[in-house]
This record gives structure tokens, sequence and C-alpha cells, in this order.
């Protein structure tokens, strides 16, 4: 026991008295110029741009009721001035689903109706001052397929 206490007071003692590295603060700007301040130095953050939106709907028939909240963050990136990528991401969530076809219908249209996924995704070329190109991606949910005139009101639960 005195041996191991000896040895931690010697310890002790040298970490005391030993001198420790200091380095000069560089002077200067401490901007990294070789990548010209980009992002993984080809990301340019004055041409990326974000919005959000947040919905929450209640749809309610004689064959059940469910709600649902979504939160949609649209990016957009514009490559050069004839280029342009945006892309729309949602989160979608339905907290409360109730059906008159029993509880495992209820769990599974929860269950289709919760997740995240890429609704949008668009490249938009210019190729004159007159004409562009689009290419677009689009992840429409079932109510948009089984209800060809536009009524969002449908009946999704009678077919």
């Amino acid at each position: 026991m005195r041996k191991i206490s000896f040895l931690i007071v010697i310890a002790l003692f040298l970490s005391m008295t030993a001198n420790a590295q200091y380095k000069k603060p560089e002077e200067g700007n401490k901007i990294n110029r070789s990548t010209n301040n980009l992002i993984l130095g080809i990301i340019n953050p004055k041409n990326f741009s974000m919005s959000q939106t947040f919905q929450v709907s209640m749809l309610s028939t004689s064959f059940g009721s469910v709600s649902v909240t979504s939160y949609i963050n649209s990016m957009n990136y514009k490559v050069s001035e004839k280029l342009n990528v945006s892309a729309d991401v949602k989160l979608q969530y339905a907290p409360y689903v109730s059906s008159s076809f029993g509880n495992s219908y209820s769990k599974m249209l929860q269950n289709d109706l919760n997740g995240l996924s890429l609704s949008r995704l668009s490249v938009d070329y210019k190729i004159s001052e007159n004409s562009s190109l689009k290419f677009e991606f689009r992840k429409l949910d079932d109510l948009y397929y089984y209800n060809h005139t536009g009524d969002y009101y449908y009946d999704r639960f009678y077919r």
C-alpha cells in the first residue's frame, strides 16, 4: 500500500511540474479561402432556399374517421442561371384512425398514412428565354388516384 501511495504522489508531483505546449493563435482571418466558403467545396449556401408547410386535416364519413398531420420541407437549389433543382420531403402522421371495417383495417390504414417520403423532385432547365425543360417526379396520395373530379372530400372508404 505504501508503494502505491508513493507512486501516486510522485506522479502528481511530476504532472504539476511538467510544462504544457503553448501555441500562439494565428494572425489574420480564419476563413478558409481554398473553398470560397462553399459547403463541401461545391454547394453555395446563397443559392439554397428552404420553406416549410404544416397541415392538419380531418376526414369523417359514415365508414370512419381519419386525422392526418403533415410537415413538408421544400428545398430549392439554383445550380446555375439555367438549372434549378427542387425537392419536397414529407413527414406524415395519422394520430387517429377509426373504421367500421374493424381494428385491423384501422391499423393498416394508419400504417399506410404514417411515414417519411419524397413527395416531389424537380429539375428545371431553361433552354432559352422562351423555352424550358422540366423533369418532375411526384408521389401522390391514394386520394388523388381514386378521385378524378378534384373533390378533396371524396369518400376513400367507399370503393
